[in-house]
């Protein structure tokens, strides 16, 4: 059995260069750290609790919310070379990313499955990558702890099943820094830094982040190389940055700049937060404190207004333990993306922080330092507890783990944490109680309907639409996208069957409108004329679209559907059937005119 620091050593019969200080060694003493059979036992633990975790969150199908659907929606009428363009609803995406998304649709459909497959591949497969990734630089208890925070923590797992591509710039962020770490240990095999030449360019058409990544890895490579006399990787390293800087510049061309002229001042609003005020130095020092202390470090849990203190604490303890190792290699590896990422926000470009998916390809990097820092704590309250203590003290005081050998109790901590999230989605399995009566509505609307008459989206069948920006921005995306998955005939492609349309079977006109917006309500006056042409009018019913509220009062701008329900006229006995015809023939070429926008 392979030990579990040297994952693939013995697999690929080669040793590291002699200079190579890895896996580090943290343990006080033996009988502190663990077991190489403990290791193997634990690592497999985690790495099954990690996959239980994505594999439950992407099978309970949670519903589509607002930041899915603005991206989702997207691919309901755009092709291959539509999304070079800019994206609807103030949108921006690496055109990797879009054209796997719209793969995985043409292939399997518009749902919530398909739309995060990609995501869930790649959360199992950064897995595994992360356990050999951390088995290069670390052993023992802290190899299992940084694991198990890696495994366990909720951005790992919530973007496993998420239809945004966080999950994907974690993904790309193992792959170039195991292809960067296999170098490392053997120069000599310069087919690392050529793999790496070959990957940067899908790595950066993928993920946005990973010009941050490879930008570090560049700078990792380039001081290597200088420190350590290695004259025979100037060569790939050149062709990497040129691969680097080239794949940025042509997805900047064809995509990302007609993606950032629409949306740079929105996001630049937005983003507003992870810029450093550098000219103000007292407030940068607090600003760096929250930031560090809040989302960017949520691992394996946390969030706002310095909700993860404690991981904070366990990074710095991570950094100071291999400061007084003097591994100044590894620090530069490991922080050299959060740099260029800190210098990206102060030109304004890109934020530093303000949520954890925007840093998430630092994943790996915290992980590893909250994990050795976590463990070092760990044994040090050990340490302490395991002192005597007075005779006269009471038994619960005497904190005795004989014979533990690891940070047992640090472990169940973990395991805890992973348990809890399990538990969280198996019981809730949405974003939020808004989101999931969006979906419901939708499931029982577009199903039922089809039951009671013909069914039609004013929008999506007609090709009307009565308010300018109505399907560029806001909600609409979200009953676009749900229409899509919960519509038997939308799902399918299938236009509405208008000859079935009877007195006994009306037919249903859909619209979607928000009070918020500009409405052209004498272009919706015309529409109502024509479609009364034909048919009566006998019904009108108006469902209330809400999302986020938190009270009882109604809100200033309401969302809602306004179904208009139609019967045909009655005509005179000799006219009926060539009026009936004509009518069907009418809104069938509508409908056609509608599919051909």
């Amino acid at each position: 059995m392979l030990r579990a620091a040297e994952p693939i050593d013995a697999l690929e019969g080669s040793e590291p260069r002699a200079d190579w200080p890895f896996p580090l060694e943290f343990a006080p003493g033996p009988s502190e750290d663990m077991s190489p059979r403990q290791v193997t036992r634990w690592l497999w633990f985690f790495l099954i609790l990690g996959i239980a975790a994505r594999t439950l969150r992407y099978a309970l199908r949670f519903p589509l919310w607002e930041d899915e659907c603005f991206l989702s929606v997207n691919l309901l009428d755009h092709g291959y070379v539509d999304l070079m363009g800019g994206l609807k609803y103030d949108q921006v995406c690496p055109l990797g990313f879009l054209w796997v998304q719209l793969t995985m649709v043409k292939l399997l459909g518009f749902h919530e499955l398909s739309l995060r497959l990609f995501s869930f591949a790649t959360s199992l497969a950064g897995l595994f990558l992360f356990r050999h990734l951390a088995g290069r630089f670390l052993k023992g208890a802290p190899l299992v702890v940084s694991l198990g925070v890696f495994a366990v923590a909720y951005p790992g797992i919530r973007y496993a099943a998420e239809a945004k591509q966080y999950g994907g710039d974690l993904f790309f962020s193992l792959v170039l820094t195991t292809l960067a770490v296999e170098w490392w240990r053997r120069p000599d095999r310069r087919r690392w830094l050529w793999a790496l030449a070959a990957a940067i360019p899908v790595a950066v058409v993928s993920s946005f982040p990973a010009v941050f990544v490879g930008g570090g890895i560049s700078l990792a490579v380039a001081w290597l190389s200088w420190t350590r006399g290695g004259r025979r990787a100037w060569l790939p390293w050149a062709f990497y940055n040129a691969a680097l800087v080239g794949s940025f510049g042509l997805l900047f061309a064809i995509s990302a700049a007609s993606q950032s002229s629409e949306s740079l001042a929105l996001m630049q609003n937005y983003w507003g937060g992870g810029f450093p005020p550098l000219t103000q130095p007292l407030k940068l020092a607090a600003w760096l404190v929250v930031t560090h202390a809040s989302d960017l470090l949520a691992y394996p849990f946390g969030g706002r207004n310095c909700g993860s203190t404690l991981t904070l604490v366990c990074v710095a303890v991570g950094l100071i333990a291999l400061g007084r190792r003097r591994q100044y290699d590894l620090i530069l590896f490991w922080l050299a993306p959060l740099g260029l990422t800190f210098a990206a926000a102060a030109l304004h470009r890109y934020p530093y922080g303000q949520g954890v998916r925007f840093q998430i390809y630092m994943a790996p990097a915290f992980c590893m330092l909250a994990g050795v820092g976590a463990t070092l704590i760990a044994w040090r309250f050990k340490r302490r507890g395991e002192r005597p203590r007075p005779a006269h003290a009471p038994e619960w005081l005497r904190f005795d783990v004989q014979g533990a050998g690891a940070p047992v109790w640090l472990l169940a901590a973990l395991v805890l944490v992973g348990v809890a999230t399990v538990a969280r989605d198996f019981s809730f399995p949405a974003k939020s109680a808004a989101v999931m009566r969006a979906r419901d509505f939708a499931r029982w609307f577009w199903f039922t309907a089809q039951f009671e008459g013909e069914v039609a989206c004013v929008k999506t069948d007609l090709g009307e639409r009565f308010a300018p920006d109505e399907y560029e921005h806001g909600l609409s995306s979200m009953y676009l996208c749900n229409q899509r998955v919960y519509s038997v005939r939308h799902a399918r492609g299938q236009p509405p069957q208008w000859d079935r349309v009877a007195r006994d079977w009306p037919l249903r006109c859909v619209e979607y409108h928000s009070t918020g917006r500009p409405y052209d309500e004498a272009a919706r006056d015309r529409w109502l004329a024509a479609m009364e042409t034909r048919y009566d009018l006998v019904g009108r019913e108006r469902f209330p679209f809400l999302l986020g509220e938190r009270s009882n009062r109604p809100p200033r701008n309401l969302d809602y559907l306004e179904v208009y329900k139609f019967v045909p006229k009655e005509p005179a006995a000799a006219e009926r059937g060539r009026g009936d015809r004509l009518g069907a023939t009418a809104l069938a070429d509508q409908g056609r005119r509608a599919a051909g926008r």
